[in-house]
């Protein structure tokens, strides 16, 4: 069938009046729970974990003038839902924004403040459940309360699926202590989003912005690479992992490490296949803003493995997703559907492929 993507409200928008097979979902949007914020808001400032703290003088200028247009868009679900209808989007697979992981305090602490999160994330969705489908947190710095989270967050709350940063205070993705986490992901069956906070190093990344805009690419980079490395895409071949950002750099030159692979036996390591073949069971957001690089993960990875995303409300957000679909060369209109949602409903659990 063919849904509109034409505003529902009437609004003008880059988006209006586009077709797609399926509804349009957003795997990459986010919110903040301001209960959360307020609760660990001197927490973070004894350990220097303030949100949108990193950066030179003008970055942290221009970061709290952005949270003046930012915020009413993550506590008005009325202002969200115009936003959606502007740009043609469906269904938002919302998920808490990054600094809300708090994977920096201590376990209870971290599990109490997940749950409040989550709780928070539940009652959003159900307000508008033909809108919103919840991605929980959960508190990585233990695994016993992470999966005890994940489960509640699937089994009681009814979440597709969990957003997790792309390492845990330093510790990486690939630790052999979360290997009960990954199994309990792939044993219920749900999606898992990796989006980065920042940059573990951030001394080289203060000016310029370089924390986000060459600093989440590159965390994205390494999460993939321990995935990867460490076994965890071998021993468990059926997670469906999303990764933020087009994935970061290594989807576009895996062949250094395939290279490496064949060369160097410390590198074969583990790994029965090469890692270029593990990265093919990633699935990459839209959020690269060039339609020649979505052009280039459609034709490296498959348009099954490639979701819409916008990071909103963000100012580093794709206004106008349908429209980058649209200007890829050469997409089928199959293509532009399975992009456009039909992937993520797939992904997600909410049926109908692209057709849904």
């Amino acid at each position: 069938m063919l849904f509109s993507c034409a505003p529902r409200s009437g609004q003008p928008g880059g988006s209006a009046g586009r077709r797609v097979r399926g509804k349009v979902i957003d795997i990459h949007c986010h919110r903040e729970c301001r209960q959360a914020g307020e609760m660990m808001r001197e927490e973070a400032q004894k350990v220097g974990k303030a949100p949108l703290s990193i950066g030179n003088e003008l970055t942290l200028q221009v970061n709290r003038r952005q949270l003046e247009t930012i915020k009413p868009k993550m506590e008005s679900v009325e202002e969200r839902l115009a936003d959606m209808d502007r740009m043609g989007v469906d269904v938002q697979a919302v998920s808490v924004a990054p600094y809300q992981t708090f994977y920096w305090a201590e376990p209870e602490l971290g599990a109490e403040v997940s749950r409040i999160v989550n709780d928070d994330l539940a009652e959003f969705v159900a307000g508008h459940p033909d809108r919103f489908v919840g991605l929980g947190t959960v508190p990585l710095q233990h695994t016993d309360l992470a999966v005890a989270e994940l489960r509640r967050c699937v089994d009681q709350l009814g979440f597709r699926g969990v957003e997790i940063a792309t390492n845990v205070e330093g510790e990486e993705l690939s630790s052999s202590r979360l290997r009960p986490f990954w199994a309990a992901v792939e044993e219920l069956d749900v999606l898992v989003f990796v989006h980065p906070v920042g940059f573990t190093q951030p001394e080289r990344f203060r000016h310029h912005y370089f924390i986000n805009i060459l600093g989440h690419p590159l965390e994205n980079t390494l999460a993939i690479a321990n995935l990867i490395f460490g076994g965890v895409m071998e021993d468990h071949p059926a997670l469906k992992i999303v990764v933020a950002h087009g994935g970061g750099y290594l989807p576009a030159y895996p062949g250094r490490m395939d290279h490496a692979y064949r060369a160097r036996e410390d590198v074969r390591e583990g790994l029965p296949s090469l890692p270029g073949e593990y990265l093919k069971r990633f699935y990459f957001d839209t959020m690269v803003f060039e339609p020649d690089q979505v052009r280039f993960l459609v034709d490296r990875y498959g348009a099954d493995h490639v979701l819409l995303g916008t990071d909103y409300p963000y100012d580093m957000g794709e206004q106008d997703p349908l429209g980058l679909i649209d200007r890829v060369p050469g997409l089928t209109e199959e293509e532009k559907a399975a992009i456009a949602g039909g992937n993520a409903a797939r992904l997600l659990g909410l049926g109908g492929g692209s057709d849904a």
